[in-house]
């Protein structure tokens, strides 16, 4: 069943000052519209397919992307603590707030932003179909491990979650690692997208802790992470591997030859545990989608 939500736009821009809101209330861009950025001292603009452009809006201020960050953590900033030092909010709906500023640094760690200087709110969307040829590369039978491949803010995480619809939408057992609850955005238990009626969701654990829970107590037949940006991330990967469970999961290069000059990811496809990678370029302002086999993912030495 369909969950009912706002649009998708509407609801991401929630978090901002009533006044800011209602400005961006008939942006044009609405249904397009994949990040609305607010840099201090500059108009707020506006990112599509196509580009960022600014906006004929008053600038920001300090004191706005105070206000914005506060609203956002529902006036609780110290309950977003974890989620700040890797710089983000994850709001309701699975969109997030990026924030840029001054790292507030511990013992050599980053333990948050203070000084803001800039906040972006990037837009969750779902599509509800894929394209024929995207679809068909979806297994019909036991579920395939593939990896999704493309740079920031091509859409990984909005095809991970379609893919991870459809193989449930078979009968399959999915479950989902969803580390910052963008993949299915529960609330009250609820996914606010729709990821299919026979996949578990585990959210807000790190991802081999919560591979290590979802192997032993679901069952699942393919697990899918989002953003494989650890050597911990590889780890979790690896121990489904071992399992018998097939992997769904992303990795932020422009391509196959890309992931192979990263050390993280010539670990990931070492493992080969792939049985092929998904790439999403952009050509024309449009996402292209190009499969990539088993031969076309191993690094060569």
């Amino acid at each position: 069943m369909e969950v009912k939500r706002d649009n998708a736009f509407q609801q991401a821009i929630r978090c901002l000052p009533p006044l800011r809101a209602s400005q961006l209330a008939a942006l044009e861009e609405q249904e397009t519209a994949e990040e609305v950025r607010f840099r201090a001292g500059r108009p707020p603009a506006v990112k599509t397919m196509s580009g960022e452009r600014e906006l004929p809006l008053p600038p920001v201020s300090a004191d706005e992307l105070r206000e914005i960050l506060s609203r956002a953590a529902r006036y609780s900033v110290h309950s977003y603590t974890e989620s700040l030092k890797h710089g983000f909010i994850t709001l309701t709906g699975g969109h997030r707030l990026g924030v840029c500023g001054t790292a507030a640094v511990e013992n050599g760690q980053v333990i948050g932003v203070r000084g803001l200087s800039s906040l972006n709110v990037r837009i969750a969307r779902q599509i509800r179909a894929l394209e024929a040829e995207v679809a068909s590369w979806i297994s019909t039978g036991r579920p395939q491990s593939v990896l999704l491949v493309s740079p920031p803010g091509y859409g990984k995480t909005t095809l991970l979650r379609e893919w991870v619809r459809q193989v449930s939408g078979q009968g399959r057992t999915v479950a989902v690692a969803d580390e910052r609850g963008e993949i299915a955005a529960l609330s009250g238990g609820v996914p606010q997208f729709d990821i299919g009626g026979c996949t578990d969701v585990l959210e807000g654990c790190p991802k081999k802790q919560a591979a290590l829970m979802l192997l032993k107590t679901m069952s699942p037949e393919l697990i899918a992470f989002d953003e494989i940006t650890a050597p911990e991330d590889v780890e979790a990967v690896s121990l489904c591997a071992h399992c018998g469970t097939a992997v769904l999961a992303s990795a932020h290069a422009a391509d196959v030859d890309d992931l192979c000059r990263r050390p993280l990811y010539r670990a990931l496809l070492a493992l080969q545990v792939f049985d092929c990678a998904v790439v999403i370029e952009k050509q024309d302002g449009q996402r292209v989608y190009r499969k990539k086999g088993l031969e076309d993912i191993a690094c060569s030495n």
